[in-house]
């Protein structure tokens, strides 16, 4: 048990804890003292360049591991800046600091965005698990043994519950889960390899969270978890790579060079065309894992995987309204491409 006091030595607010739980409460007034994460103090002149000191560095990485923990909870559209501090929080700079306490001024600002759960959304027994992946590539720099190593890719994953008929559905009510934002430790040749690496990661944290589901309906065999969680509850897996979803929908493996990824790719693979081990001719929505390709415009991972704005996710998880259908700026950037291609193909002619 903690207590806080004021300059009267009145008692203002309690706390008690149990592992990473806290239960609190305070007089008005006093909401500050339990709400607030306080920014690092650096000195006018410091320079950016300039090596943080030992309490310094304390101080950045218990400010990046309080906004982590409230990023892995109830704000996901930090978990992408949060990421990129908590890979430099151990061997930082000045501008590190800068950039904590920027990424805190902007938490603090937007501190009344949470996560919504619809009374109108999936129900229990027929909701289904939705992973939604996306990657970027090549346009992270991670610090290796303290040398800063440009060329990284990062990976990000939303997994929710979703209607039984989302692979169809042009708009759907889904409650989130979980979420991640981590730079991709492979160094990736591709933006297919980046995107199935993220895949990988997200449907995996999918997989175990529908046998924890399928667990508490009582259905589950622990001896056999992942097939019996497959028979029971359908899981929809949501790429805006139009690549990595035609090699997973084909009937027949396409030819790719590296033999890493297609080793990944086949894995993936024998997840949506095999059932009880026995390879099947179509996809069967009703159980099982099957892919479903959105629009670039539309990603809801987007934000986990970039430096951009959050809005659009933000707004997701506060209604729980998820639109699948491609925005009207998105159409008509790709009707000018296919003009444009049209054009360059009648000149060569």
């Amino acid at each position: 048990m903690f207590s806080f006091r004021d300059e009267d030595n009145r008692l203002v607010a309690v706390m008690s804890s149990n592992v990473d739980d806290l239960l609190y409460d305070s007089l008005p007034g006093h909401e500050d003292a339990m709400n607030k994460i306080r920014p690092i103090e650096i000195g006018v002149k410091r320079k950016g360049t300039d090596k943080n000191t030992p309490a310094e560095t304390t101080c950045l990485r218990s400010v990046v591991a309080a906004m982590a923990w409230v990023a892995r909870q109830v704000a996901p559209g930090l978990s992408y800046r949060v990421s990129k501090l908590r890979s430099v929080a151990g061997n930082g700079f000045v501008k590190d600091m800068r950039e904590c306490n920027k990424v805190l001024e902007y938490a603090q600002e937007r501190s009344h965005e949470g996560i919504h759960f619809s009374s109108s959304g999936p129900t229990w027994d027929d909701a289904v698990v939705c992973t939604i992946t996306d990657a970027s590539f090549c346009n992270e720099t991670i610090l290796v043994d303290g040398v800063p190593e440009p060329g990284r890719s990062q990976q990000g994953y939303i997994v929710c519950l979703a209607p039984a008929d989302v692979a169809n559905l042009p708009e759907a009510v889904i409650h989130p889960i979980s979420w991640s934002s981590t730079h991709i430790k492979r160094v990736c040749r591709s933006t297919l390899m980046a995107e199935t690496f993220a895949m990988i990661k997200g449907t995996e944290a999918g997989c175990r969270i529908r046998a924890a589901i399928v667990d508490m309906k009582g259905k589950l065999d622990i001896r056999n978890w992942e097939e019996s969680a497959c028979n029971e509850m359908g899981h929809v897996w949501m790429t805006d790579c139009d690549s990595l979803y035609e090699h997973l929908v084909s009937q027949r493996l396409n030819a790719i060079e590296n033999k890493r990824l297609a080793i990944d790719l086949m894995a993936l693979r024998q997840q949506i065309w095999e059932r009880n081990g026995e390879r099947t001719l179509e996809v069967d929505h009703s159980c099982g894992d099957y892919p479903r390709w959105i629009d670039t415009s539309v990603m809801l991972a987007d934000p986990l995987t970039k430096s951009m704005t959050s809005d659009s996710m933000v707004r997701v998880m506060m209604t729980g309204q998820f639109d699948m259908r491609p925005t009207a700026e998105s159409l008509m950037i790709k009707e000018k491409n296919r003009a444009s291609r049209k054009r360059e193909k009648t000149s060569v002619r």
